[in-house]
């Protein structure tokens, strides 16, 4: 339960943080967790996650012949802490789920981020590496997910189940 709470912690950092700096923070964040050898095993893994996703999503997002706005490269790194704050509190760590509903919140998770690509990527492997990595992946989900619509469409999600 203490490596649980140390997790919760990290995902929820990059929340406090100036909107115009929270890419370049959870960025320099995970890049940090990672060099860090004494980080916590998960919260290493998360950080590998963040930073990988992030990476993607700058180098796509220059290689396209739009102008790449840093407000546009905040939002996908703020709905991303976001999304996956939300993954591990509603259903990671939800006690209240059965197993049936935990994997069903999974694969609504997991569906949300496959659903809502952010680029036209035919090379699906490198951004599926994530999901297709086995069952004990903590985070399955695409690198090349558009976060701010995969953020809306899970609370859409947990939303109604609530009624």
């Amino acid at each position: 339960m203490k490596h649980l709470l140390v997790l919760l912690f990290f995902l929820g950092v990059g929340c406090h943080v100036s909107a115009q700096d929270i890419f370049n923070t959870v960025l320099d964040d995970a890049k940090k967790v990672i060099n860090d050898t004494t980080s916590n095993v998960l919260v290493a893994k998360i950080a590998q996650f963040k930073y990988t996703t992030l990476q993607y999503i700058k180098k796509k997002s220059f290689e396209g012949e739009g102008d790449v706005t840093k407000e546009f490269l905040d939002n996908q790194a703020y709905y991303m802490t976001e999304f996956l704050s939300t993954f591990f509190k509603s259903a990671l760590l939800n006690t209240q789920l059965t197993k049936s509903e935990k994997k069903n919140r999974i694969m609504s998770f997991i569906d949300a981020s496959g659903s809502n690509p952010l680029f036209n990527e035919t090379e699906t492997d490198i951004v599926n590496a994530y999901v297709e990595n086995g069952e004990g992946q903590l985070t399955p989900f695409s690198i090349n997910t558009d976060w701010p619509k995969a953020y809306a469409a899970i609370r859409s999600i947990l939303d109604k189940e609530k009624k």
